[in-house]
């Protein structure tokens, strides 16, 4: 921030106001919101009514209120004006609950750590604030979700917050702000999530000078079904539009949890053994033996090192399959995943489907048959069919 002109501080902070607008927009697209105050003023009944500001003023559903700022500086100056601003809008009206300073993500890591330790302060009451908390981008976006899905059952949350998520970063990939700023590196431009959009597309090897547009959906009646009416493991389609007139596709399978391990995979023993090896008679007398016992106790130890043996060749091919979809009954080649994202609350983590692969076949991953997939069965599923979980490796 130092290298800027007060012209350029200006116009940072005007596109970081953007930015923080186009997150604020998505969370109201989700229904997480229901209203959006953008340069929200107010004043005391006997004084000027606009004499104090902010940024956003935030509505949810049940009508809980926050104020929303951003600012792209840690000076004292500035941050006192929020301070004294919020602490009045507060005293006006009391139905405001929360209010949140946001940074924005592509701040240096100096700069960050400056809001850091202010908020370390704000939280263990070192100083009076009525500032309640001082996130980045993608922290502000999971303290509205999570509050907006308090009272959801874990089951409906994750599915909710996992095709969110999606979109999500569908809407990141698309930014064009985003797309400007990897292009020019200018340092004034904010762009949505920009952290996220750059990660990616460092993963994609992608040619700077060459990319004109990036267009991304996850859209599933465009991803569509598999030829069995599943789901394929494709969550974002990525259509990268190239200076040459050629358009290249990215396909990505996008895990959003805390966990350490998830369901990935469910289909039956007869499904198993026809993508692994339809002629391999040993492995699929094995694989419905499993699917019949649907645990390791009771399929015994014979059979499980008979299993370990059989599957062995086929470790690449099934990793391949479960996580990728390679191998599967699929309409075209982009329900195929090459990439895999991970998301926690606070990052992202993606890798092409070959490093993945590398990985979960690392010796340290390893469970159940040799593979690094735990072996079992959904709730009431036993016998009709096989699940497998997975270690999230980020």
């Amino acid at each position: 921030m130092s290298q800027f002109s007060n012209s350029d501080k200006q116009e940072h902070g005007k596109n970081a106001k953007v930015a923080l607008e186009s997150i604020l927009h998505e969370c109201k697209n989700y229904a997480y919101i229901k209203e959006i105050v953008k340069d929200y003023r107010c004043g005391y009944a006997e004084y000027d009514n606009t004499q104090f500001y902010c940024n956003f003023l935030i509505i949810f559903q049940d009508n809980t209120k926050w104020i929303v700022n951003i600012t792209t500086s840690f000076r004292s100056d500035r941050l006192k004006g929020n301070q004294w601003d919020t602490y009045n809008i507060k005293e006006i009206d009391s139905t405001i609950s929360k209010s949140v300073l946001v940074y924005p993500d592509d701040l240096s890591e100096e700069d960050k750590d400056d809001f850091i330790a202010y908020k370390f302060k704000i939280m263990n009451k070192i100083h009076f604030s009525a500032i309640d908390d001082i996130v980045g981008q993608q922290e502000l976006f999971e303290l509205i979700e999570n509050y907006a899905n308090k009272n959801l059952s874990v089951g409906v949350k994750k599915d909710l917050q996992g095709n969110n998520f999606e979109s999500y970063i569908s809407n990141v990939l698309s930014n064009e702000k985003n797309l400007e700023k990897w292009k020019t590196s200018n340092p004034k431009l904010v762009g949505m999530n920009y952290n996220f959009f750059e990660k990616i597309l460092i993963c994609f090897n992608l040619d700077k000078k060459s990319v004109v547009k990036i267009k991304a959906t996850s859209d599933k009646t465009i991803i569509g079904k598999l030829q069995t009416s599943g789901s394929p493991k494709t969550d974002v389609i990525v259509s990268v539009y190239l200076d040459n007139g050629l358009e290249k596709y990215f396909t990505i399978s996008c895990k959003k949890t805390n966990a350490k391990s998830v369901s990935v995979h469910q289909y039956t023993a007869e499904t198993f053994a026809d993508v692994l090896d339809s002629q391999n008679k040993k492995l699929r007398k094995l694989l419905q033996q499993f699917q019949e016992n649907g645990n390791l106790r009771d399929f015994g130890d014979e059979n499980s090192v008979a299993m370990k043996n059989e599957l062995k060749p086929y470790l690449e091919k099934l990793i391949r399959w479960v996580i990728g979809g390679y191998g599967g009954k699929v309409q075209n080649q982009l329900q195929i995943a090459d990439y895999i994202l991970i998301s926690d609350e606070k990052d992202i983590y993606i890798h092409t489907l070959e490093e993945y692969t590398s990985m979960l076949l690392e010796k340290e991953n390893e469970s159940h048959f040799g593979t690094p997939f735990q072996w079992t069965f959904a709730s009431g599923r036993k016998g009709k069919d096989i699940q497998l979980k997975c270690k999230i490796i980020k």
